[in-house]
């Protein structure tokens, strides 16, 4: 007996020669891929085909070489309204949408389907991406509303009040320990920088060479025992010609700059570390 080699049609018309065929006539067509509202979404789906999805309207904005001063600038706009017979079973569906966060900086997707013989077409190539964002009408302002309602008839939780006498504090930090470690560690460690400070502002005023190893926060603190403002030039000059750089750094952390007064340009300070305002002459 031998091998018959037609192979007969499987049941739904997938066959050896149909099935995994690839279509890609198509496959150069540019594409955009959008994520759409769920409740859009569902009524798009439920249309019959041929019907009318939305008008889709281009906004040109205020160029940069047009705009002229003292004007306010119209953006630039791309938005789709649905028709509103298509929203008759959804009356509080928002018909107005804006397209935001289109770029086309994305990876390479190939939209394709699978017909029931087991073809496959490939309908192009994403070019864009973006999402169709819902603009803030009466609509919008009635769907937000039904959902409150919604939630508001299932809500299970209950309200117990709580007396005065369980909001000591000791309650509260227990009841907020992240963030009260928060404010207890900030706290410590601008304690302990104002001990820092308060001790390096004890040293004499007499001009010293500072040691090569000695930390630039701790020169810092002994130049600004002697007196409230300094520039950069001269704390460089003062630290043995330490990197400017590395005095930067560190004054971005306890000092502030000086905008205007006798001491313009020059760094104090902060309150925190004992300084004051010395911008005001």
């Amino acid at each position: 007996m031998s091998a018959n080699p037609k192979k007969k049609a499987a049941k739904g018309g997938v066959s050896w020669n149909t099935y995994g065929k690839i279509d890609a006539s198509e496959a150069s067509k540019q594409l955009w891929l959008t994520r759409l509202p769920p409740k859009l979404l569902e009524v798009w789906e439920s249309a019959p085909e041929g019907t009318l999805l939305g008008h889709l309207t281009f906004t040109k904005g205020t160029s940069k070489q047009s705009l002229q001063k003292g004007s306010k600038p119209i953006p630039q706009k791309l938005a789709i309204s649905v028709p509103e017979d298509l929203a008759q079973n959804q009356p509080d569906l928002p018909l107005d949408y804006t397209l935001t966060n289109l770029t086309t900086k994305i990876p390479t997707y190939h939209p394709y389907t699978r017909a029931d013989n087991g073809t496959v077409k490939i309908h192009g190539q994403i070019s864009r991406s973006c999402n169709m964002q819902m603009e803030r009408t009466e609509r919008y302002r009635e769907m937000c509303k039904s959902r409150l309602l919604a939630i508001a008839g299932k809500d299970k939780r209950h309200v117990k009040p709580v007396q005065n006498a369980d909001l000591s504090l000791v309650n509260m930090g227990n009841i907020g320990s992240g963030f009260g470690s928060t404010i207890a560690n900030f706290g410590k460690k601008v304690i302990e920088a104002q001990k820092v400070a308060q001790s390096a502002m004890l040293t004499t005023n007499r001009k010293r060479k500072f040691d090569e190893t000695q930390p630039i926060r701790s020169i810092l603190f002994e130049l600004y025992g002697q007196r409230p403002c300094w520039s950069i030039k001269e704390i460089k000059a003062e630290s043995g010609n330490r990197p400017e750089k590395e005095i930067r750094e560190c004054l971005q952390e306890i000092g502030e700059y000086v905008k205007s007064g006798e001491n313009k340009g020059k760094w104090q300070l902060k309150p925190e570390f004992g300084g004051g305002k010395a911008g005001a002459s």
